[in-house]
């Protein structure tokens, strides 16, 4: 008896037990959100790399974003990438000039994950014992513009939850007054948002070159059963660039992406390839793009740690619960964003399968596609090797056709599988800077006299001079002639260098 009145007045009464301790947690829990806060950064930066490219991203606030907040300003101090590593082994092989490279970007790793998936979905079940499957595809038009990504159901869902998480968050203001959870979900979705809107994301997702007409051939390495081939037509995007993308520390990414806008804004001119640097401490000689990049990650990260002050603030039933809805709710859609399957063209690059060559021995398959689309060799020897140097096909289609099981080669069939004709690359009408170049690389021709021509004639010889409008020219030969403009300067009596050579053109097109 005097014991329990001395612990009674000492104020120690008896401890709580364990399902005592589990109901009041679960009836109010403490203290999981402030920890819940600090994991999943790297799934918040996937969900961003995925989703970003429009003014409005399909990231909701989740219980990452402040992990995130850190982990973003790390790589910006470190290496300057906001894009995260490459999750799949990926190489890229350009089977025109037979030169190969590891990929480091994050888009095309996903590009070969995503086709993989695709195409294993659509295999039989009696298909699927192969040892090598190659699939053919061909770049179609895209209706973006160079430096644009299209509107899609990633970003409908998206916004559908993050108008629901508001809806969750003022419960607690309504029945009770409490404005903090809905203050912390306003302001958390604003910072998301202000991440997303960053140009850097869209330099680091789109290569420089987005008219290729080279062929790629995508697998995940040595020992891989897969392989995606694209044939660009002039239509794809520069995988072999975009593979090995330019540090944004560097202003070639942004002297690109303004080439690019302005190649789509203004198509006949020569654009200005020069990025706006910085030459203000701390950002000496930083492009001034990625120094708005830095200093966004280095105030975001202020603002998440003093955002993370009121979320450790103790709460009551049943704010608690709807902070945990609403940071639970955007951590599943983040999960979800940062896993999910897009299609090609949702990445810039619309795609149209062409053909799907399966083998149940590596060499048969190489076989196959080099048969009907003339691309591809592989080290051999004996039958193999003699089969590759076109000296003798029968011995070892004899062998294939022997086995019983690894069917019939395709270069027997030339009835069912007919070679694959290649169409031109698509025309487009030249610059003038073009022109330049085509005028200067055409002979003189020997002298003659003048004379006088009809105009029937005239018009024939007009249409000659403008002939090479529809052709291809090097970019690095476009590049001498705009430097050389550059160089120039206007020309004496006020006229500038375009000028000067339209009307060149003109009179010689006139007068010949």
């Amino acid at each position: 008896m005097d014991s329990q009145a001395a612990g009674a007045g000492t104020g120690d009464g008896p401890s709580p037990t364990v399902a005592q301790e589990l109901t009041a947690q679960w009836y109010n829990p403490t203290d999981i959100a402030s920890i819940l806060l600090i994991i999943g950064g790297d799934v918040v930066q996937k969900a961003f790399a995925q989703g970003t490219g429009k003014p409005y991203v399909p990231v909701c606030f989740s219980f990452g974003c402040i992990a995130y907040a850190f982990l973003g300003l790390v790589n910006v101090i470190g290496d300057g990438r906001i894009m995260p590593p490459p999750d799949y082994p990926c190489k890229v092989v350009n089977l025109d000039s037979g030169y190969a490279r590891e990929s480091k970007s994050f888009v095309v790793s996903r590009l070969l994950h995503d086709l993989e998936a695709s195409e294993v979905r659509q295999l039989a079940s009696e298909d699927r014992d192969y040892s090598l499957k190659i699939t053919v595809f061909e770049a179609t038009g895209n209706c973006n513009g160079p430096t644009q990504f299209s509107w899609t159901y990633l970003h409908f869902l998206g916004a559908v939850i993050t108008m629901i998480q508001p809806g969750i968050a003022v419960i607690p203001l309504a029945f009770k007054g409490d404005w903090s959870v809905f203050l912390i979900t306003a302001v958390g979705t604003l910072f998301v948002q202000w991440y997303g809107c960053l140009p850097q994301w869209t330099s680091e997702k789109l290569p420089s070159g987005q008219h290729s007409d080279s062929i790629y051939a995508l697998t995940a390495g040595n020992g891989s059963r897969d392989i995606m081939v694209i044939i660009g037509y002039g239509l794809c995007l520069d995988l072999e660039s975009l593979a090995a993308p330019h540090p944004p520390r560097a202003s070639r990414p942004w002297e690109e992406e303004a080439y690019a806008k302005r190649k789509r804004r203004r198509p006949g001119q020569g654009p200005q390839r020069e990025a706006i640097v910085w030459n203000v401490w701390p950002f000496n000689r930083v492009p001034l793009r990625f120094a708005l990049t830095r200093i966004t990650y280095a105030a975001l990260s202020v603002l998440w740690l003093c955002l993370l002050v009121n979320v450790a603030a103790p709460r009551e039933c049943p704010d608690s619960w709807c902070f945990l809805a609403v940071g639970g709710l955007g951590m599943f859609q983040n999960a979800w964003l940062a896993a999910k399957e897009l299609r090609p063209a949702m990445r810039n690059l619309p795609l149209k399968k062409v053909d799907t060559f399966l083998a149940r021995k590596v060499m048969d398959g190489l076989m196959d596609f080099h048969t009907i689309f003339d691309r591809g060799m592989a080290p051999a020897g004996g039958a193999e090797a003699k089969w590759w140097a076109n000296d003798d096909f029968a011995e070892y289609e004899r062998e294939r056709l022997e086995s019983g099981y690894r069917g019939t080669p395709r270069r027997l069939q030339p009835e069912r599988y007919p070679k694959f004709s290649f169409k031109p690359p698509p025309k487009r009408r030249a610059t003038l800077a073009e022109m330049k170049v085509q005028k200067a690389s055409r002979p003189e021709p020997p002298p003659s006299t003048p004379k006088m021509t009809t105009a029937a004639n005239q018009g024939s010889k007009r249409d000659s001079v403008m002939s090479g409008a529809g052709q291809w020219f090097k970019e690095s030969d476009l590049e001498k002639v705009r430097e050389d403009d550059q160089l120039s300067g206007p020309s004496s009596g006020g006229s500038s260098p375009t000028k000067t050579r339209m009307s060149a053109l003109i009179s010689t097109a006139v007068c010949l």
